[in-house]
């Protein structure tokens, strides 16, 4: 079985409206907080809120409406802007970590001295504070030297710095730094791999935050546009109309003002959250369904009875023609060609679904066959590699573990590894794998380092497109105000047409 180490906080957003709670959840994060501070920002807010809805000429009732959505909103606002600090220095402290160990570990050769030096970065000597990672390091410690374990001891250490630090690439270094602690072997070039691996995550997540806070800034923007397009709207009415004195617009403005207070609130919320687990695998139980559809043809079977439901359909559809009209016939009969080419129109969807996440969790496979590559042959590694690769690729992978063991010097095992999704990048990795496995160990050196940078470049296109994934669903909210601005603009108009009607028709 793949160990699992995922954690999942959930958070009530409620409970911390209690300034007990805030400041616990704020503290724990390791920042200080104050309460008076706090109060005044929020009364600076309110004083804004109260400023700028005079300007629009909205009434109180409903200014003290607006006032009571932020008051709701402002805990998890500050909450955030602790948390995204808080996560931003945790990914800074697992990158200095997992530098530091696995140089450490490369010179000495053992876990409890690396841990040991990794420790030594994470004390501030200028303010003689300890950090959070300096304490779960120091406990991990403290657990080897007692030599008392359930199972593994070393796993059972790092799994203490896991506990609050844990990502997918501190889960491979500590697997990989206790294999060569229990098994021994030549390990340099494996930790290079890793070192490399860092580094590359580095530059990416920090594009990603880049990105991010462009993606909030635009949406700051689009909502100041949107608050600009309402007080012009706004002035434009001669104010001899009455029209902001009217319910329905008072009602639109206090909605599009709440709507953009929300999608401003939204933005932050999406665009926030832990930097190191960013980037986890998509469960494969949610796309277990569309593996099996191209994997396993689940899809013929579907196939079949979509047709002999659109068989049924026809003599309806003949029925219909003579006894209500033709265009009745028609749309049954178009109803039945969708429902003979609904089957394909799935396939193509689970298809493109099932590629995607191979594409993104192929690399990672890839680089933790590299790693036992280091001290086994292809066939060994592979065989190795199973237990934790992705679970979409498990099936398959056990698939080229058979077949190995029945042609060992054929090609065609490693040209079958996921022939269905027909993925050039894949493809190409497994062929180059089979060259490596019928190649002496001379040559091996060379062609691991031409694998590990040709699994670089797949890994960067998978991160890639994990970051695309992440922020497509948040770019909308960069387009929503502008919308909201425009419906206030429609209402106002909608208003002073029927205003003018009214006029010509008292006439």
């Amino acid at each position: 079985m793949k160990k699992s180490r995922n954690k999942k906080k959930n958070h009530n957003f409620l409970k911390y409206m209690n300034p007990k709670n805030l400041k616990k959840e704020v503290n724990r994060c390791g920042y200080n907080f104050s309460l008076k501070k706090t109060l005044q920002y929020l009364l600076m807010i309110f004083l804004g809120i109260i400023l700028f809805s005079v300007l629009l000429k909205v009434k109180w009732q409903y200014i003290l409406t607006i006032i009571a959505m932020v008051t709701v909103l402002y805990p998890s606002v500050i909450l955030m802007i602790f948390r995204n600090m808080y996560e931003e220095k945790k990914f800074e402290d697992v990158t200095a970590y997992m530098e530091q160990i696995l140089y450490s570990f490369k010179r000495r050769g053992k876990i409890l001295i690396a841990l040991e030096d990794a420790r030594t970065l994470f004390f501030d000597e200028e303010k003689e504070k300890q950090g959070d990672l300096y304490e779960a390091i120091g406990r991990a410690i403290e657990h080897i030297q007692t030599g008392v374990a359930k199972g593994n001891i070393y796993q059972e250490a790092f799994a203490i710095i896991e506990e609050e630090y844990g990502c997918k690439r501190l889960y491979k270094v500590h697997d990989y730094l206790i294999q060569v602690e229990t098994s021994g072997g030549e390990c340099n070039e494996a930790i290079d791999i890793l070192l490399t691996d860092r580094k590359l995550w580095m530059e990416r997540t920090y594009a990603l935050l880049r990105e991010k806070k462009n993606i909030k800034t635009k949406i700051t923007i689009g909502i100041g546009f949107s608050f600009l397009i309402i007080y012009l709207a706004v002035l434009m009415i001669p104010a001899d109309f009455g029209i902001t004195d009217l319910f329905i617009s008072q009602i639109v403005t206090t909605g599009v003002i709440m709507c953009n207070i929300l999608i401003w609130f939204l933005g932050q919320k999406s665009l926030s959250g832990s930097v190191i687990a960013y980037g986890d695998d998509t469960p494969f139980s949610e796309i277990e369904k569309q593996y099996n559809q191209v994997m396993h043809g689940t899809i013929k079977k579907e196939k079949k009875k979509f047709k002999i439901a659109a068989l049924l359909l026809l003599p309806v559809a003949l029925l219909a023609y003579y006894r209500i009209s033709s265009l009745a016939a028609i749309l049954i009969v178009a109803f039945c060609v969708l429902l003979v080419t609904q089957p394909g129109r799935q396939y193509k969807s689970a298809l493109k679904k099932v590629r995607k996440e191979v594409e993104k969790q192929f690399p990672e496979w890839l680089m933790a066959l590299a790693l036992q590559m280091q001290s086994n042959n292809v066939h060994v590694s592979v065989s190795k590699s199973i237990e934790s690769a992705p679970e979409i690729l498990q099936e398959e992978l056990r698939k080229l573990e058979a077949e190995i063991k029945m042609q060992p010097n054929d090609l065609q095992p490693y040209i079958n590894f996921m022939k269905k999704l027909d993925l050039p990048d894949v493809t190409s990795a497994m062929k180059m794998l089979y060259s490596m496995a019928t190649f002496g160990f001379d040559n091996n050196n060379k062609q691991l380092q031409a694998l590990v940078e040709r699994n670089a470049i797949l890994i960067d296109k998978a991160e890639k497109m994990k970051s695309e994934d992440y922020l497509a669903g948040v770019g909308i909210l960069v387009l929503l105000p502008m919308i909201t601005g425009t419906v206030k603009m429609i209402t106002d108009l909608i208003c002073v047409i029927t205003y003018l009607l009214s006029m010509v028709s008292g006439i």
